[in-house]
């Protein structure tokens, strides 16, 4: 077989140019800033968008979280101080802190649900509890981190995804979700105070 023939660069060549390889798909992009729960989204002002109105107008508590960087507002599926949120759901809100007057008319830097699926109609979030965990890496791309939540006899995964969303995870299906931004450390109160909503408030998707 003859060898192949070069062309010089100051030749022109009667070969077709090579077809340009189309683009990557970029993988999924979604940001927690960018959804709708049940009439207000991270930003929004706590007192006025979310405390005005049933069944939001009863938390179960009201705390200072992790040196005060926080406010930690609550709602549990099971009865907490005689109180439950609807549809087997334990709900968290995470404010900007302050004192005095004013202290809950501030906006929402985090939220997040456990167990149920309240938000599954009042929502465009992508995700319901019980899916398969495999489900959340298909819509939110991979997770850029995870850790592990434990107490008394209850664990779960945590895993971060861009845009500032979380997965829960427990048994392989998804247990909850927090949009918004949340601190590295697995053992910071901020974590620690969901883990407890989810041990002591909320029923695990995988059952008993």
């Amino acid at each position: 077989m003859p060898p192949p023939t070069v062309v010089s660069p100051a030749e022109p060549s009667s070969q077709a140019s090579p077809a340009t390889p189309a683009p990557t798909a970029p993988g999924p992009k979604v940001d927690a800033r960018a959804f709708r729960f049940d009439g207000f989204q991270l930003g929004d002002a706590y007192g006025r968008s979310v405390m005005s109105r049933p069944p939001y107008d009863q938390p179960c508590d009201d705390d200072p979280i992790d040196k005060r960087a926080r406010r930690f507002m609550v709602y549990g599926a099971k009865p907490c101080r005689e109180r439950t949120f609807p549809e087997a759901t334990t709900v968290m809100f995470y404010l900007r802190y302050k004192d005095g007057a004013g202290e809950l008319e501030q906006p929402i830097e985090a939220f997040g649900w456990l167990g149920g699926n309240y938000f599954g109609s009042r929502s465009d979030f992508p995700l319901r509890v019980g899916e398969s965990a495999e489900r959340a890496t298909e819509v939110l791309g991979s997770p850029t981190q995870s850790f592990e939540l434990s107490r008394k006899e209850s664990r779960v995964l945590v895993q971060g995804h861009p845009g500032d969303i979380y997965v829960i995870v427990d048994g392989g299906r998804l247990a909850g979700f927090v949009v918004g931004p949340m601190p590295d450390d697995a053992d910071n109160e901020q974590w620690r105070g969901l883990m407890q909503m989810y041990q002591r408030y909320t029923d695990s998707p995988t059952g008993p």
